[in-house]
């Protein structure tokens, strides 16, 4: 998984234990609630995380799709050629 645990986990490794941490939330009917309070509280904490991080992509993708168009408009704009 991670390396280096000073760097940020990547999107997949905090779903990944997300993941996890519901199951375990899900089927371990003896969890102490200490143990699912904290359980809960990190799931929220990596569920804000993926959110932030789809957010930033769905950005990025609406910059190059506008940076695609703005660059096939100026392909369709006629040339020095009279045309």
């Amino acid at each position: 998984m991670k390396d280096d645990p000073g760097s940020p986990a990547t999107f997949g490794q905090n779903l990944d234990e997300l993941e996890r941490i519901v199951r375990r939330l899900e089927t371990d009917t003896h969890l102490p609630l200490e143990e699912a309070l904290d359980l809960y509280e990190r799931g929220l904490h990596l569920s804000k995380q993926c959110r932030e991080r789809l957010t930033s992509a769905r950005q990025r993708l609406t910059e190059i799709d506008a940076s695609q168009e703005d660059a096939d408009n100026l392909d369709d704009e006629p040339g020095d050629d009279g045309s």
